[in-house]
């Protein structure tokens, strides 16, 4: 439970950071913890990080601002292992540097400006600029696929993408262009595997000789009780 004074400064800091947000960054308290913070980063042009958008929490102790906050991000970028604590000089790895004075806005300044460096810490992560790109290229999809986020940031809707399109239009092609005859094939085997099999050939043959031989018995039986009167 977040002490009175952490609960004063994170809701005056929300305030603040939702009248002058920092470059590229959006922040805001989980709706039933205001020690939860989710953030979300999207990449900033001339970086591999162009129109990537990355998920992540701030942690705060209860008693901040006098500790730092654990530092993660959620979304795969290529630069962070997800979900892992972050190594930074603003996060609680690093108590001994903190500044209370530091404030939501300072530390995701500084994970931004950490982040589209090439510093190694741990948590980080050393990837080529083209798979930077293909992360970013894959963010805004991924997020949405997460319940998390979705219900974090229930304002972004995910612009869709030229390979969604595309896969799209490729499945409604596919569909198209299957032969009628492989559609009324597979209704047909589908009928007749849900249908009540019929009765082997031998059975019917089977049960014809015994019906047989029980109509001769009992006329032979009829004919017997005839001779004796």
């Amino acid at each position: 439970m977040a002490s009175r004074a952490a609960n004063k400064r994170l809701t005056k800091e929300y305030v603040s950071i939702q009248k002058d947000p920092p470059e590229f960054i959006t922040a805001h308290p989980n709706e039933s913890n205001i020690l939860e913070w989710h953030y979300l980063i999207t990449g900033p042009k001339g970086t591999p990080y162009e129109g990537g958008q990355y998920h992540g929490t701030l942690t705060f102790p209860p008693d901040y601002p006098y500790k730092p906050p654990a530092i993660r991000m959620l979304t795969p970028s290529g630069r962070f292992l997800t979900n892992t604590r972050l190594c930074l000089s603003m996060s609680d790895y690093h108590r001994e540097s903190w500044n209370p004075a530091w404030q939501v806005s300072t530390i995701l300044t500084g994970l931004l400006s950490f982040m589209t460096g090439n510093d190694i810490t741990t948590g980080s992560l050393s990837s080529s600029d083209v798979e930077k790109r293909e992360y970013a290229r894959r963010s805004r999809q991924w997020n949405w696929a997460q319940k998390r986020f979705r219900e974090e940031f229930r304002d972004i809707i995910p612009e869709p993408t030229e390979d969604l399109r595309n896969h799209e239009m490729d499945i409604a092609r596919a569909i198209s262009a299957a032969p009628a005859s492989e559609t009324r094939t597979g209704s047909q085997n589908t009928a007749r595997s849900t249908s009540s099999p019929a009765a082997p050939p031998q059975s019917r043959v089977s049960w014809a000789m015994w019906a047989f031989f029980g109509l001769a018995v009992s006329m032979w039986i009829v004919l017997a009780k005839r001779f004796e009167d």
